[in-house]
């Protein structure tokens, strides 16, 4: 019996495993497809130009300092350093260096897919003077939009670390990063494709996570189990009583003769000579 629902855990993991796998290419076939889109030219692009020519910043210029600022929880950096307080707590929490390591890895994965495709396609923005959606590879660095893959990762990794109402905190994260992203169509900062490719973007980071974090985790373990070591080490030699320092002999040395240890005008006998 035990041996059967074991059997059954381990299909079911399997099965995880490779829905992951699956949504994993679908997704990337999409961001691959909108991409193309960009390059070649496609209608899509005609939709990127009429959105920014609604304007909506200067049709409701009260909406720009909440939205400003709002935006700016998508913003990689503050961002990150607003909610890194939760990741250590949570550290803590469960005696593990897995949520940092997590959120690390994250980051690093984040900042290398998306950049390569930012330098790659070096599409301009909207605010860039006289810069059209079709304007590729001039040395821009607008698309996919990283507001928007960071609060994708960012909030995802949240709810995944949520110990209860796990899919009312997937619901939180989903709400801000769909909204940050509509907030820099309104500022201008980005065109509604680099806003879908963000979140693609972010998606595809949080779906290859659990393939990369066995080989981070173990590193970082390692990295820990070596500054315990030193740390052991040090505290040793700290803790060590100190030796009592060498004396010298004391003896005074007599014009190049060695002392003997007999007193003053004694000589030592042979035995030999005792015994006669």
């Amino acid at each position: 019996m035990g041996s059967h629902a074991s059997h059954c855990a381990a299909d079911r993991s399997l099965s995880s495993d490779q829905w992951r796998i699956v949504l994993f290419v679908a997704v990337l076939a999409v961001y691959i497809a909108f991409t193309l889109c960009i390059v070649f030219r496609t209608p899509l692009l005609n939709f990127d130009t009429y959105l920014a020519d609604q304007h909506m910043r200067g049709r409701f210029p009260g909406w720009r300092p909440w939205i400003f600022f709002y935006v700016m929880l998508g913003q990689r950096g503050p961002a990150t350093l607003l909610f890194l307080p939760y990741f250590l707590w949570t550290c803590w929490r469960r005696r593990s260096t897995q949520p940092i390591v997590l959120l690390g890895t994250a980051l690093v994965v984040l900042n290398l897919s998306v950049g390569v495709v930012k330098y790659a396609i070096g599409r301009l923005g909207p605010r860039d003077h006289g810069a059209a959606a079709h304007d590729l590879f001039a040395g821009g660095s607008i698309y996919p939009s990283g507001h928007v893959s960071n609060a994708v990762v960012l909030y995802g990794l949240i709810a995944m670390l949520v110990l209860h109402h796990r899919k009312i905190a997937a619901g939180i994260a989903a709400f801000v990063s769909f909204t940050v992203g509509l907030g820099t169509i309104y500022l201008d900062t980005h065109w509604f494709s680099d806003v879908v490719g963000g979140w693609l973007a972010g998606s595809l980071v949080l779906l290859a996570l659990p393939w990369v974090m066995p080989y981070t985790q173990a590193w970082a373990d390692a990295v820990v189990r070596r500054l315990r070591a030193l740390w052991d080490r040090h505290a040793i030699r700290a803790a060590a009583p100190a030796m009592p320092p060498r004396v010298a002999n004391s003896y005074p040395a007599a014009a190049g003769k060695m002392p003997t240890g007999e007193p003053n005008g004694a000589t030592r006998k042979s035995p030999i000579t005792s015994g006669q």
